[in-house]
């Protein structure tokens, strides 16, 4: 008799439970995430120590930065006036040489010091984030400098020289340009920077697709109102009245905007 219980006894022991549930792949993944999350846990303190030791970083990037660009700025100058041809700059004040150089030399190491920055950035938030998380801000931190780069050259060989041929052409006959140097500078400035911002459209775009809130057919649907806009946005970024100009910009546009399409096909979204 004790022989038969202790036989049902094992047997009861070794029967699964009946609330045993096999784990799926996604379930295993998201404990992977959670216990990823819990081996970074940091106190407040912590959190602030490492952001300062980022900032201190980005601010050293840029430091070093304006240092090197300092002896880069003259050639730089000399490239942003090339698109102008053969016109005529002039100075309207003993300072303003100096505050066109600052200006310039900023704005270069702005633009050498961004990737290092924006991988300050991605160190700092990735211990916080999951795998897809992490999915949407690796292209960001890398396909961002790389498009605004391709935007402002965009700029500079498809969209300055007609422009300024545009308007060195109409003063003929009319009045001779001296262009104020400081006017120049920031005209040109501001359109590499729109251009370089407008190029980030793919990468917007797929952040948004990555995080679920589009797919490429919704895309698809709009392809109308996408190349409207883009036309929208070339009107205010060109400052020449020719629409040769604006139908560059909104060719552009509209061609990174299906390029996102084409981007997100391969991606299966």
């Amino acid at each position: 008799m004790v022989k038969k219980l202790e036989k049902a006894k094992v047997e009861v022991d070794l029967k699964p439970s009946s609330g045993f549930q096999p784990i799926t792949a996604a379930e295993e993944e998201k404990s992977a995430d959670d216990d990823h999350l819990d081996s970074q846990t940091m106190t407040v303190v912590e959190h602030l120590d490492e952001l300062r030791w980022h900032i201190i970083r980005s601010v050293g990037y840029i430091s070093a930065a304006f240092i090197g660009s300092l002896f880069l700025t003259k050639s730089v100058l000399r490239i942003l006036q090339r698109p102008a041809g053969n016109m005529e700059f002039q100075a309207l004040s003993i300072e303003e040489p100096l505050v066109v150089f600052i200006k310039v030399t900023s704005y270069l190491a702005l633009i050498i010091a961004s990737p290092f920055i924006l991988w300050e950035v991605g160190r700092f938030v990735a211990p916080g984030l999951t795998r897809q998380e992490k999915r949407i801000v690796s292209p960001v931190v890398f396909g961002s400098p790389l498009l605004f780069c391709c935007g402002a050259v965009f700029a500079y060989f498809c969209l300055l020289p007609p422009m300024l041929s545009f308007f060195g052409n109409f003063s003929q006959g009319i009045s001779p340009i001296n262009q104020r140097l400081d006017y120049y500078i920031s005209l040109v400035c501001s359109i590499l920077l729109y251009m370089g911002l407008c190029f980030q459209i793919p990468i917007v775009i797929f952040t948004l697709a990555m995080a679920g809130l589009v797919n490429s057919q919704q895309l698809i649907k709009i392809w109308r109102y996408a190349v409207f806009g883009s036309g929208m946005v070339a009107c205010v970024l060109t400052p020449d009245p020719t629409a040769f100009s604006m139908l560059i910009v909104t060719a552009a546009l509209s061609a990174l905007y299906f390029l996102s399409i084409i981007l997100l096909k391969c991606f299966g979204k």
